[in-house]
């Protein structure tokens, strides 16, 4: 019997070197924006995670660099389009609190953009939710602006992640959904938990391009107290998945020992494997660095070791 053809979807890895020129190189290579329909309504959906006044942000390597940012900008408005909405979710300790989104747009220069280009921003707590069913027990609301959008540009930061060993694409749209559909995924449940329920994440986005800003990326993330390095990296998708397997492998982790993508796979009817990824441009064994994604503890698995160099004890 004869074999068949797997489906290749590109993905593309690029040594960020030139504003601009870095990133429509790795739209170009990856087809990114071939799809895009015209005259679409665009939302840029950046990874800021956190935020408050009170730190000295921003930290890149944990949020999105508003270059890339910028330059996805530019990339659309000369395809032609008009209509490209910065959408973001912060965690806060209130989400009623529209103060820190205020402050984090505007010291992120959102608001330099939206003067400069006639882009728009948007907090989505300011905003209606609409509840979806993603699938296999799991129902979440997502914004609906969001929802409404002819195109997604996604734009999470390459990092690893102290809960889910890497935070990238499919991980980036926690930040469109409201507080209780949050709290849901970090239910207890032993089968739907964290993994489980972000993997479903992806089930209904509209026609997308994923861009991992790798510029600066993060070990033991997603926050600033992990170790933050210089990496001058871009990978680009116009399928969220592969650039999250490619991703994962950058950053040192075979997709199998990610389990939120063990779980997409599934869903999604995929290998866990590259076998249907054509990867262009770098080479991932040239780019490919190990990033930790646990924090240190002791032997016995009490305190994290930083702490124990205080000379902090913990007695039960």
């Amino acid at each position: 019997m004869g074999g068949f053809d797997v489906e290749k979807r590109i993905v593309s890895i690029v040594r960020y070197e030139k504003p601009l020129e870095s990133v429509r190189k790795a739209v170009d290579l990856s087809h990114g924006l071939d799809h895009l329909p015209s005259k679409a309504k665009v939302f840029i959906k950046p990874n800021i995670v956190f935020w408050t006044p009170t730190t000295p942000f921003p930290k890149w390597g944990v949020v999105t660099t508003s270059r890339v940012v910028e330059d996805m900008i530019i990339l659309l408005k000369e395809r032609g389009i008009d209509e490209i909405t910065i959408v973001e979710g912060i965690t806060m300790y209130d989400p009623k609190d529209r103060e820190t989104p205020a402050h984090a747009f505007e010291t992120l220069g959102y608001n330099v953009l939206k003067k400069r280009y006639g882009v728009k921003t948007l907090n989505i707590f300011e905003r209606a939710f609409r509840k979806l069913d993603l699938g296999g027990g799991v129902a979440l609301k997502f914004n609906e602006d969001f929802l409404q959008s002819d195109f997604v540009v996604n734009l999470p930061v390459l990092k690893a992640h102290s809960q889910t060993v890497v935070s990238l694409g499919i991980k980036n749209l926690k930040g469109l959904i409201d507080v209780n559909s949050r709290k849901r995924c970090h239910s207890p449940h032993p089968q739907k938990d964290l993994n489980y329920m972000i993997a479903k994440l992806a089930k209904k986005l509209p026609p997308s391009f994923t861009l991992l800003d790798g510029i600066y990326t993060a070990e033991r993330g997603p926050y600033f107290d992990g170790k933050l390095r210089r990496s001058n990296l871009l990978i680009g998708s116009s399928d969220i998945f592969s650039a999250d397997k490619v991703g994962a492998k950058v950053l040192g982790y075979d997709p199998c020992e990610v389990p939120h993508l063990v779980h997409a796979a599934q869903d999604f009817g995929r290998p866990i494997d590259l076998s249907d990824v054509e990867v262009v441009g770098e080479k991932i064994e040239a780019v490919a660095s190990r990033h930790e994604y646990a924090f240190p503890y002791t032997e016995d698995g009490t305190l994290p070791k930083p702490l124990e160099k205080m000379c902090i004890k913990c007695f039960f």
